[in-house]
């Protein structure tokens, strides 16, 4: 049996497969590396896995993540994960290939992941070629989660809110200065706290700032990023994450702005990447 899990900041999905069918499915937290111990992933597997996953015959596991370049990174990976699943062939791999094949299965192009970050790469139908940087939370991620909400949070800590929007978010949230100051600073995960305000925004964006925010986002995306890929405007852009997938109306409205061919918006990879495994396999 084959365990495919496609890893973000945030979430884990987890899929296991016995030739051309689907076992079991579940989800976990995130397990970025740079955010995780390898303890931590092995004790997050052994509350979440179901009952029927069968540990001991898993003898395949493909695990595309986030954080997975250096071979540095992977190791921490695959140590949380060989403490559980001791039977079993291990592949780490970055979440952008996982991506890449799940968008394009075996055909050529620009791959991006919007989620709680944001990354790129381009594909020639078999391996990645060509990566832009994404720098994360604190020095990029523009299109990402994480950075449209240090944008929205930046206009909150400053007053420059609509005052509808300010009251709506005090409302909900119950946050003040010192506590997101907290949040951010001193405690873990502050990627996953800033990218966690998107539904939130997604709600305020009838606002014409708002609205405004969320396209300086993507366009910042498309400045940074997608515009230093050779020939992009002749290339197929496919994209997958929840960020790109709800706020899909305001993406495709700055790549028309730079000419570009958004093809395809999967919310998740996983099912695609399912598919990519029944046939590669």
């Amino acid at each position: 049996m084959i365990l495919i899990a496609d890893s973000g900041s945030t979430n884990t999905e987890w899929v296991l497969i016995k030739k051309d069918k689907i076992i079991s499915s579940f989800v976990t937290s995130g397990f970025n590396p740079y955010f995780t111990k390898s303890e931590e992933i092995y004790i997050e597997l052994k509350q979440k896995c179901p009952v029927n996953l069968m540990i001991n015959e898993v003898n395949k596991i493909f695990f595309y993540g986030s954080g997975c370049s250096a071979e540095e990174m992977k190791k921490i990976v695959n140590n949380g994960l060989s403490q559980l699943f001791m039977n079993s062939e291990i592949e780490i791999n970055h979440d952008l290939l996982g991506a890449a094949r799940a968008l394009f299965m075996n055909d050529s192009g620009i791959a991006v992941i919007l989620g709680t970050g944001a990354s790129s790469c381009f594909y020639n139908g078999s391996k990645i070629t060509e990566r832009i940087p994404s720098l994360g939370y604190i020095l990029g991620d523009e299109g990402g989660g994480d950075y449209l909400g240090k944008l929205f949070i930046t206009d909150f800590l400053y007053g420059r809110l609509p005052e509808n929007v300010h009251q709506n978010f005090l409302k909900k949230f119950q946050l003040n200065n010192n506590l997101i100051m907290h949040k951010i600073y001193k405690e873990p995960y502050p990627n996953r706290f800033l990218a966690s305000f998107c539904e939130f925004i997604s709600e305020q964006s009838k606002d014409s700032s708002i609205n405004d925010m969320i396209i300086k986002s993507f366009t910042d995306l498309f400045v940074n990023n997608i515009t230093r890929y050779e020939n992009y405007k002749k290339c197929s852009i496919k994209i997958t994450g929840s960020v790109g997938y709800y706020f899909k109306t305001q993406l495709k409205e700055v790549a028309k702005r730079f000419n570009a061919n958004i093809d395809l918006i999967e919310r998740s990879p996983i099912n695609r990447l399912v598919q990519y495994h029944f046939n590669n396999n």
